[in-house]
């Protein structure tokens, strides 16, 4: 006979909150799997033990789970790269770039989610849940910005820049070379088509250097 899961309600603010929990482990793990855009809501119900119609107790939505992922990690970027640049000085481009380009491939789920915060899960959630997560975005960005220009020669503004071009690059870059199966298929029959697909850090790592070789520069 087939499986039912067993779901029961939380009625303790613990229990509340670990089952809030629950729900963004089971999203991370399905899109780890799948990747963002393939993930349901009833899949990560079902994955967290909690009744689908449930799960507005602790998320009005699937985009809701995944915008409060994308600003954990948001977080822990800034975090990795902060910590990574404590004490440092006058680091050189090359430097920067790889360091950026490997914590940002070290955070799978950040690059897969990048694209996917301004196309759909900010157009689909409450004006306050967007606001919330902008406000967390903006901390990390903070927390980055200072970081960069304490060991760099770069200024602040040149640093914005500098962050907004990089989420770009590695949001449009990580789906480019972490194609659907379809994709693949096509790329494994014709090699021709592949060349997009190329590894995903070295790539990125060249082209932040090429930016922050000219930054300088910028008008």
């Amino acid at each position: 006979m087939p499986h039912t899961p067993n779901f029961q309600r939380a009625r303790s603010t613990q229990a509340k909150e670990e089952r809030s929990a629950a729900l963004l482990r089971a999203a991370v793990e399905l899109a780890t799997r799948s990747g963002v855009r393939a993930v349901t809501l009833t899949e990560i119900a079902t994955a967290a033990g909690v009744h689908v119609s449930g799960v507005r107790r602790y998320f009005g939505s699937r985009e809701e789970i995944y915008l409060r992922l994308a600003a954990q990690e948001w977080d822990s970027w800034a975090s990795a790269v902060a910590e990574a640049l404590a004490g440092r000085h006058d680091v050189p481009a090359v430097d920067l770039a790889d360091l950026l380009s490997g914590t940002l491939a070290e955070r799978p789920l950040f690059c897969d989610l990048l694209p996917h915060v301004p196309l759909t899960l900010e157009r689909e959630v409450p004006q306050e849940t967007v606001r919330e997560f902008k406000l967390d975005a903006l901390d990390a960005v903070t927390t980055l910005a200072g970081a960069i220009t304490a060991s760099t020669a770069l200024t602040i503004e040149q640093v914005h820049d500098l962050i907004a071009a990089i989420t770009a690059l590695a949001g449009s870059l990580w789906q480019i070379a972490h194609p659907p199966q379809t994709l693949a298929t096509l790329y494994e029959q014709d090699p021709r088509l592949a060349h997009a697909a190329s590894d995903f850090t070295p790539r990125l790592a060249r082209l932040v250097t090429a930016l922050l070789t000219g930054l300088p520069t910028a008008g």
